[in-house]
Parts: C-alpha cells; sequence; structure tokens
C-alpha cells in the first residue's frame, strides 16, 4: 500500500487551511491545547455542525486552543496507516501526541474502527491503561457514545454524557485546573462531574445522567468554519431545532434526545443574517427542523434578507407551499422526506403517523414546485414485518412516481431502503435484527417491483447493517476485537466478533444492557409499554417541548396533561418560558 508521509500529512492540512474561511489558530502560550477529532474524511468532518459547534464552544474559551484534526480511513482492503505518520491538525500541523487533551466527536458507531486505528498512527496507546503520565487524556463525546459508551470504553479516559452546552464550561475549568496534576486527579476530577463517565470508576450506583439544554434559546449551533471541501460547500449550517417529539419507535433522536425544543425565531434570524456576512447559502437543521412552529416564516425572512435557503429535511404531514417555494428560490432541486414504512399498518407499529393520503398529496406538491428530485426514506427489516408490508412499499413507489410524472416537470423518485438497525435506548433496543437473508430477499421485491419503471432504489447493505449492529449495542469486548483486525472488511469484522462473542442476536451477550450505564431519564416502564402498543398496532402521542411537560416517560418530570392532544404541539416562539427550578 502507498503511504503518506509525514510532509504529505501537513502540507494537505495546510492546503485545507488555506482553503477554508472561519478557522481559529491561536497561539499556544498560556493556553490548554485540545485537539477536536473527527474518525473519518475532512469532508465528512466538516459536514458535521456538531463538530463545528464543539469547535467553537471551545475556541470561545480565551484560555483554550482547539485544532481540528480528521482520519482518512484506509480501504476495506488495506491496512492501516503507518503509526508514525498519523494525523496532524488543521490549525498548525502538529500531531496529536503535542496536544494534553485529544477529544473525539463520534456521530457514527461504524466509525469505531477508526477511533482505534487513529489512536495507533498517532501514536497514543488505543487502549487507556496502557497510557503513561505523559500521553493526552483522550475524551469522547457525541450521539454514538450518549446511547451506548461501552464498546470503547477501554480506550476513552472519559466519556461526555449528553449535549455539550450544560457540561463543556465545568469539563474545560476541570481540565485547565488539573492539566499539570497527576493523571489519576485528573480522572478523580473528571468523575466528580455531572454527565461525564470516567470507565476507571465506573458508573456509580445510579448510572451516568445524560445532560440536556433546557432553554434552548440561551444557545446557538452555528457554522464556525465553510469551505467548499464539505457536502455543503460554502454553506453556513444552523441548528433551527434539537430533538423530536414524534417518538417514532426505532430512532435515537426520538428518545435520547427528548425533549424537542425550538429556538427561537428571534435568535435564527439574527444567525441567518450573520451567516449572509459570509456566503449567501443557508442550511437549516435539526433532527425534527420541520416540526419547527415558525420554519416557513424563517425560511420566508431568510429569503427577504437574500439567502439561499436549505433545509435538512421536511415532513409529509405539514408541508407547507410557501416553504416549497422558498427553497426553490434557494435553488433546492432535492426534497427529502421519510415516510419510513410502506403500509400504514407498519408505520403505526413504529409510530410513524403518516397515511398514504398524505405521502400522495406531498408529492403532488413536490412535483407542482418542479423540483429535480424526491428523496424518501423507507426501512426493511422492522419488527413483525412481512412481505406484504414491502409489496405495498413497492406499489407506494409506484404510484407517488405517477404523481410525479403527471406534474410535468420531470421531478426523479429515489428510494432508500436500509435494513433497520435496533439501537440502544430505544423501543426497539433489545430486539434481534432481521437476518440478512430475509432483509435481501426484501430487497429483491423493489427490485423486481421497480425494474423499468424509473425508480431509483437505493439501500444499504445488510452486511455492513449487521457490523453496525454489533457496534452499537456490542460491551467493552468490541475494543479489542478491533484491535485484532488486520483491515476494516466486513470478513474481519464478522471473524473477530465471533472470536469476542460478539456476533449473536444479542451483541452484548444478553442480561443487563450495557448502555444500562447510562440515566436517559425515560423510565424502562415507559420502554416496555411502547413495546406494547408496537404489538398491539397502537400509537403514542407527541412528546412536547420542555416548556409544558408531561409525565409520560420521565425525562421531564413534569404534570400530565389531560387535554393533550395527538397532534404536534405547536407554541409560538415568543410564548415559551421555562419552568423555574
Amino acid at each position: 500500500m502507498a503511504r503518506r508521509t509525514l510532509s504529505q500529512s501537513v502540507a494537505t492540512a495546510r492546503r485545507r487551511l488555506a482553503a477554508e474561511s472561519g478557522a481559529v489558530a491561536k497561539d499556544w502560550g498560556g493556553r490548554l491545547p485540545i485537539a477536536l477529532v473527527y474518525p473519518n474524511s475532512y469532508y465528512l468532518g466538516m459536514s458535521n455542525l456538531g463538530l463545528q459547534a464543539i469547535y467553537g464552544l471551545l475556541n470561545a474559551r480565551p484560555e483554550i486552543a482547539c485544532e481540528r484534526a480528521f482520519y482518512d480511513p484506509p480501504k476495506s482492503d488495506q491496512r492501516g496507516d503507518d503509526p508514525s505518520l498519523g494525523p496532524v491538525t488543521i490549525e498548525s500541523q502538529r500531531p496529536l501526541t503535542d496536544f494534553p487533551v485529544v477529544a473525539y466527536t463520534l456521530t457514527y458507531e461504524i466509525d469505531y474502527y477508526h477511533v482505534v486505528r487513529s489512536l495507533q498512527a498517532a501514536g497514543i496507546a488505543p487502549l487507556s491503561a496502557e497510557r503513561d503520565e505523559g500521553a493526552p487524556i483522550v475524551i469522547a463525546g457525541g450521539a454514538a457514545v450518549i446511547t451506548n459508551p461501552l464498546p470503547l470504553a477501554d480506550c476513552f479516559d472519559a466519556f461526555v454524557i449528553g449535549e455539550a452546552e450544560p457540561i463543556l464550561d465545568q469539563l474545560t475549568d476541570c481540565l485547565v485546573e488539573y492539566a499539570h496534576a497527576p493523571r489519576a486527579e485528573l480522572l478523580e476530577a473528571l468523575a466528580r462531574i455531572p454527565g461525564v463517565f470516567v470507565p476507571l470508576f465506573g458508573p456509580g450506583t445510579d448510572g451516568v445522567e445524560r445532560q440536556w439544554v433546557r432553554d434552548i434559546g440561551t444557545t446557538e449551533a452555528i457554522s464556525q468554519v465553510l469551505t467548499d471541501d464539505t457536502e455543503f460547500s460554502q454553506m453556513t449550517l444552523i441548528e433551527a431545532a434539537r430533538g423530536c417529539g414524534r417518538g417514532c419507535r426505532f430512532c435515537i433522536a426520538g428518545y435520547v434526545f427528548r425533549p424537542p425544543r425550538y429556538r427561537p425565531l428571534s435568535s435564527l434570524t439574527d444567525q441567518v443574517r450573520r451567516g449572509l456576512e459570509r456566503s449567501e447559502r443557508v442550511g437549516l437543521l435539526g433532527a425534527a427542523v420541520a416540526d419547527h412552529p415558525q420554519l416557513a416564516e424563517l425560511a420566508s425572512a431568510a429569503d427577504r434578507m437574500g439567502a439561499r435557503v436549505s433545509v435538512s429535511s421536511l415532513r409529509v404531514d405539514n408541508l407547507a407551499p410557501e416553504l416549497l417555494d422558498v427553497l426553490s428560490r434557494g435553488g433546492t432541486r432535492t426534497v427529502t422526506l421519510a415516510p419510513e414504512a410502506g403500509s400504514e399498518r407498519m408505520r403505526t407499529r413504529i409510530n410513524k403517523e403518516v397515511t398514504e393520503q398524505q405521502i400522495l398529496d406531498a408529492a403532488d406538491q413536490v412535483g407542482r414546485a418542479a423540483m429535480r428530485r424526491l428523496k424518501l426514506y423507507f426501512m426493511i427489516g422492522l419488527p413483525d414485518e412481512e412481505d406484504e408490508d414491502v409489496q405495498q412499499m413497492a406499489q407506494l413507489g409506484r404510484e407517488i412516481k405517477q404523481r410525479l410524472d403527471a406534474a410535468g416537470h420531470g421531478t426523479e423518485l429515489v428510494m432508500s431502503v436500509g435494513p433497520l438497525v435496533p439501537k440502544p435506548a430505544t423501543a426497539y433496543q433489545e430486539l434481534a435484527q432481521s437476518p440478512a437473508a430475509l432483509v435481501k430477499q426484501r430487497q429483491r421485491i423493489l427490485e423486481d417491483s421497480f425494474r423499468g419503471t424509473g425508480i431509483r432504489l437505493r439501500g444499504d447493505s445488510p452486511t455492513w447493517a449487521r457490523i453496525d449492529d454489533i457496534c452499537s449495542r456490542s460491551d467493552a469486548r468490541l475494543a479489542h476485537a478491533i484491535l485484532e483486525m488486520e483491515r476494516p472488511s466486513a470478513g474481519e469484522w464478522f471473524r473477530t466478533a465471533n472470536e469476542w462473542g460478539l456476533d449473536g442476536e444479542q451483541p452484548w451477550g444478553g442480561g443487563a444492557t450495557p448502555w444500562s450505564v447510562v440515566e436517559t431519564g425515560i423510565t424502562s416502564r415507559f420502554f416496555e409499554r411502547e413495546w406494547s402498543k408496537h404489538s398491539r398496532q397502537k400509537s403514542t402521542i407527541d412528546c412536547p417541548p420542555p416548556e409544558i411537560g408531561c409525565n409520560l416517560c420521565g425525562v421531564c418530570g413534569g404534570e400530565e396533561i389531560p387535554s393533550y392532544s395527538s397532534e404536534p404541539v405547536l407554541i409560538p416562539i415568543g410564548q415559551l418560558t421555562v419552568p423555574s427550578v
């Protein structure tokens, strides 16, 4: 394999820095340097708003110098990079070993392989027990570790469990205060911070409590650095909403990031205005950004300011024509919707309360808006799914294509159909994943049905979905299995997973779940009720914002509201208040 030289890594970092705007390069004098690592390519990492937000929050502290690093993974048939030629930071082109703190942000469990390899490539012992006093403190945060930090518990010195804003000030204060203290003292101090899990000391008797922002209006998440080398070239990304109230039973966002919270319109318009000082392109993001009660108003305001507006995803059941008009004027050519299941029976089981008629009506709107492409996300391999449900998905796809064609603008239909991966801290957390052979059989139903129709069918590999499941629901053995892998191929994954006993229907081996170390706030009774409702084909009312609160799941701990309906609660943002504690 052709290996990078250190000079090539430095040259690449300098080239990327020169092509950016907004990077922060601080002098290290009197400051604590922190390397913020995304364990995948620069292109993917710089498309991640979470990385950008943390970068901004850390560099807002005058005593911190935060720099970014990325790991360009080898191909699946290659071995890892030369350990002596590991990643260097973008800002100063220094190796990770120069930093007293190395912090990873982990969004996808499939990147766990890259975490282990990037530490090795950087010359940092991948197992925390093997690091000496001179080694960096290695920390992880992000959506993946909020749900289950155990798979890489032997790699990281500490985990941030929850959203960054409530934790970051205490965390950085601690890191600065104990920067020159013995490693054991620093770890003891970190373990005392709410929401920080130090594996060496365990989670405590009650688990590590997930931290979350009660008043989202006091925070902002906006792109700090712009570059052409991302999926969102020269676009300012703005988080308009966090969490999701719909409660789809398979979805992490509807559980671990509940309750749904929406940023105030005035704050968002100010962020759009600031974004326009650097770029005319603005992207509004959020797990349920389409549920923001003032999204159409926000998009129209941005449009009047001269922004070319994009929205990360829309909803089938509240697709506003005026919003489509704004997106079309801004250059959006693809509308993304997520019906998730092909039959109403399965949509009710997974708590995705949209009807076939609503889906067809949305297709009509997209076709009339002359969009170039309608992309729909579906899943197969759902619990209690039958071939008939997949056949109904195929029929639905054909009907949608007919609606788009009837509009006469040539709108393309893309059906993205992926296998379900049961995730920790969801209603399906302990279910066996559907066998790959069954998923492939149902993929063939769609392939046969769409042949010659002009519908583009895309789908994730059942093989890699299985590997994703192993990564998501395993325990501390995973890191050791990765260390024994020769290359990141599917064959190697399954070989080492088998050797370490991680390839069963329950990757953690049954019994207590590894993710029980995290206290999400959701009661076990709620999970039991949700599975029961799946089995009985019953829906659950939407999760309201924290300003309303309810006592259904246990997160907000508020009073039950008897009159609360099954419709989403859309409250004028200006009227939102936060109850005193």
